[in-house]
């Protein structure tokens, strides 16, 4: 995770005012207060503490070449004013920013939760499982959130599994036994068990990985689903379909919610509901988690399983990293409501026509993240130089 660093920035007629705030590493309100920072490539938020300070915030990001800042308001002191008025000014600069607005200094942990999820993506490492080229889109990731993405081709994956800690395979298998309910034998877990413990020996090289699961499920037979769903259970990352647009999704859901999110195929619409599904979720997002076969294929594993929770933000980011759609939604229904898509499925009230999603998705995988996040995720976009489009009738 890159470094951050909290300034608080408080006009001088307001400095006395201002007392010691947890979590802000230096109170900045002149010209002076900025020189020799130590920022190196940290990333910086900036809490507006009061009005006045819009051309210290610009005076920050010129003077130490900032590409991005996230600006945090509160509702005193003319903070959003200026916070407000600090955005014009590096977007004139060419810096990408957002504000996020908090009720008050009480709810400062919220604007740590966005300054982290910003922080763990730029400069991620991630790895692509299963693939043999390193394709536009993870170039785009690289150059967009200055990361490093590396290929392991299928053959050296299948050599990773083959050579997987054994004990961790069995310890999978003995946890997946005792967790959930399995519908179909369970003579292919144990190779499973060795994908799980082939991509669980990446983590600490990597913070992230995707795997190219299809061709790898077409060879062997067997799916690597629910080693997805127990290693992001675990916190660690993982993405099927070598997908970094969910990926991008999930480490950002991660450290907003605790929680992986849920990266579903977009199946109808009609109405205000739309139909979601895949077949693997993480484990600590579903009650009734159940061992189906995979639905594509036929295959051993696939997992279904009812959502834990009421309301749900979808999110989809486009194949550049450029545009980003978002829609609040409660969860009328989930589990495995159809034989005939993906084994995890849920029907989402979005409030609005959901036929918007034919014509704003910016592609077909959504990230289904826990609770009402929106307007963390808008704010995370904008510090990240992302369009955001909210699914809206009009």
């Amino acid at each position: 995770m890159r470094r951050i660093v909290v300034l608080g920035f408080v006009s001088p007629l307001h400095r006395d005012r201002v007392s010691v705030i947890q979590g802000v590493d230096k109170v900045i309100s002149s010209e002076a207060e900025l020189k020799g920072l130590d920022l190196g490539d940290s990333f910086v938020v900036a809490l507006i503490l009061s009005g006045g300070v819009s051309r210290l915030v610009g005076e920050l990001a010129s003077s130490y070449g900032l590409r991005r800042v996230l600006l945090v308001s509160h509702p005193e002191s003319n903070s959003l004013a200026s916070a407000l008025d600090a955005r014009a000014l590096l977007s004139d600069f060419g810096v990408d920013s957002g504000i996020l607005h908090i009720n008050s200094l009480d709810e400062l942990g919220r604007a740590f939760r966005v300054a982290r999820a910003v922080a763990s993506i730029l400069g991620i490492r991630v790895a692509l499982l299963g693939v043999e080229t390193k394709t536009s889109m993870a170039r785009f990731f690289e150059d967009r959130f200055e990361t490093k993405v590396d290929i392991i081709s299928m053959g050296d994956f299948e050599e990773l599994v083959s050579k997987a800690d054994e004990r961790v395979a069995k310890d999978f298998v003995n946890y997946l036994q005792g967790k959930v309910r399995f519908e179909v034998n369970s003579e292919r877990l144990l190779d499973v068990g060795r994908i799980y413990a082939a991509m669980h020996g990446l983590y600490g090289r990597y913070d992230a990985l995707a795997i190219n699961c299809f061709p790898y499920l077409i060879k062997h037979r067997v799916t690597p689903c629910l080693a997805l769903a127990r290693l992001n259970e675990e916190g660690l990352i993982a993405a099927c379909e070598a997908d970094l647009r969910a990926l991008f999704s999930m480490v950002i859901a991660k450290e907003l919610t605790g929680y992986s999110g849920w990266i579903a195929n977009t199946n109808h619409v009609q109405g205000n509901r739309a139909v979601f599904s895949h077949c693997t979720v993480a484990l600590n997002m579903v009650s009734d988690a159940r061992v189906v076969t995979h639905f594509e294929s036929g295959f051993h594993y696939g997992l279904t399983g009812k959502l834990r929770f009421g309301e749900v933000t979808g999110v989809s980011v486009s194949n550049d990293f450029r545009r980003m759609g978002i829609f609040k939604a409660s969860v009328v229904e989930s589990g495995l409501l159809s034989n005939r898509m993906c084994r995890t499925q849920a029907i989402l009230d979005l409030g609005v026509d959901s036929s918007v999603i034919l014509r704003l998705a910016p592609y077909n995988h959504h990230v289904i993240i826990p609770g009402d996040v929106v307007k963390e995720v808008e704010t995370i976009a904008g510090v990240l130089g992302i369009e955001v489009i909210k699914y809206t009738s009009s």
